[in-house]
């Protein structure tokens, strides 16, 4: 995982569009890329067990107050610390697509879920009507911005939502809900997207949210996922 120094911002964002996605009934949760903890906090609970994992070890020093454990470090390196079969869920809030091999990792990981475990997952959307349409179409162009967005300077890799799902099912996962959201706001974005006949449906989010749990037949996709 790569990631540059980033507005404090960057790190603290609630993504309470997201907490709906997580089990209730989930009690050991893992967030992949949690930031300061602000995702984690509004997961806390008597009975959860909430570990946080990020490369960014002054950003995530806040997720301590929250943790049970933090691990800092990149993902891929870390796995050998977290224990085998254990998580209910496991969280990854906008950070497969920081990536360079995301579906290394989703496969990895997979033995760290218990029986009936899930992962949760908020991946951009290159196909969202700012990109394919103000940006490439209109301006012919594609700028990186350090703010974050579906451009973020950081991002490794880029999806659609036909790709994510492959990148979830090749990794050997059965997906479960797909949802978009952050949705544009834009009128004359809406009215573009409402005169494609539903070409562009999926156009109008920044982003698309997703649960899944473990395949009882995972295929092996291409090592370069």
């Amino acid at each position: 995982m790569i990631m540059k120094n980033k507005a404090g911002d960057y790190y603290t964002q609630s993504r309470l569009e997201m907490l709906p996605l997580v089990p209730a009934e989930a009690r050991r949760i893992l967030e992949v890329g949690c930031g300061s903890g602000v995702f984690l906090r509004s997961l806390e609970r008597d009975d959860r067990e909430l570990w946080g994992m990020d490369i960014n070890a002054e950003m995530a020093e806040p997720a301590r107050e929250v943790c049970h454990r933090l691990l800092i470090g990149d993902a891929m390196q870390l796995l050998g610390e977290l224990p085998d079969g254990y998580f209910d869920c496991i969280v990854f809030n906008d950070v497969l697509e920081h990536l360079a091999w995301p579906g290394k990792l989703l496969r990895k990981i997979r033995g760290k879920l218990g029986a009936g475990g899930c992962i949760v997952a908020s991946i951009p959307n290159i196909r969202y009507i700012g990109v394919l349409v103000t940006g490439l179409l209109w301006h012919k162009d594609f700028c990186y911005t350090p703010e974050g967005g579906v451009l973020d300077d950081t991002h490794l890799r880029f999806f659609t939502r036909r790709s994510m799902r492959r990148l979830i099912e090749q990794s050997g996962y059965e997906v479960c809900s797909c949802q978009g959201i952050r949705p544009c706001k834009s009128w004359k974005e809406k009215l573009f997207i409402a005169l494609s006949l539903g070409v562009l449906s999926d156009a109008r989010y920044k982003c698309f949210a997703w649960t899944a749990r473990l395949s009882a037949n995972p295929s092996k996709g291409p090592e370069y996922l």
